[in-house]
Order: structure tokens, then C-alpha cells, then sequence
């Protein structure tokens, strides 16, 4: 009898784990989605003019996101072109926060076929010091 009560009892607490461990899993992949979605929209407030919503820019004259060398380089050289800016691309620096920049950074870095690692706004502000 006490057997059951004990195989029950672990059971019992490993669905707890499951549970809990699916529940962080998916609020990670809402925390996830939401900056993904800041990032979008930061960049259609920011970026879309020059480098066009679709991330192709305008051919001779802003580059393309989409397929960039650079963008799916490294995210702290994609960063240091927000913070220093480059040609016509002014600086971001003062217009945007360390988490907006990584936002929309992380959002670049996966849009239109992209794929890159993330990079989080304390490295961001390691690179503005």
C-alpha cells in the first residue's frame, strides 16, 4: 500500500515538473515573441523608410537587409552601426534605448530568411561605454 502511495506521490510530483517546466518554456517563447514584435516595429518606425519594410532597401542607394553579410555577422557589429552609424544612416545612439536597439537588432538579424543569434541590450551597453 505504501508503495502505491509513494509511486503516486512521484508521479504526482513529476507532472508538477512537467508542467512547470512547459509552463517556462512557453512564457519564454511569449517574452521571445513580444521582443520580436517590438523589434518589428521599431524598425518599421525607424528603418523602413530607407531599408523598406520588406528589409530590401532602394538598389543604389540604401543597402538590403535581407541576405546581409553584415546583418548576419556578427550582432555587435550590426550594434555599432546603430550606435555610430554609417554613410547616411544616422546614429541611434540617443534616439534609442539599449533594449530597443537589441530589439530591433534581433529582429533584423530573423526577418526575411535571416537567421542570427540574438544579442541582449547589456551588451549593447557595454558597446555605448
Amino acid at each position: 500500500m505504501h508503495t502505491i502511495t509513494r509511486v503516486t506521490c512521484l508521479l504526482g510530483i513529476g507532472l508538477l515538473t512537467s508542467m512547470s517546466v512547459a509552463a517556462a518554456v512557453a512564457e519564454s517563447a511569449s517574452i521571445a515573441t513580444q521582443a520580436f514584435e517590438r523589434g518589428r516595429a521599431l524598425f518599421l518606425d525607424n528603418c523602413a523608410e530607407c531599408h523598406q519594410s520588406n528589409g530590401r532597401g532602394l538598389k543604389g542607394i540604401y543597402p538590403s537587409l535581407a541576405g546581409s553579410e553584415v546583418v548576419r555577422g556578427s550582432g555587435a557589429d550590426v550594434a555599432l552601426q546603430l550606435i555610430i552609424g554609417r554613410g547616411e544612416m544616422p546614429s541611434f545612439s540617443g534616439a534609442m534605448t539599449p533594449q530597443d536597439m537589441a530589439d530591433v537588432i534581433n529582429y533584423v538579424r530573423n526577418a526575411w530568411g535571416n537567421e542570427g543569434d540574438a544579442i541582449d541590450a547589456g551588451a549593447i551597453e557595454r558597446l555605448l561605454d
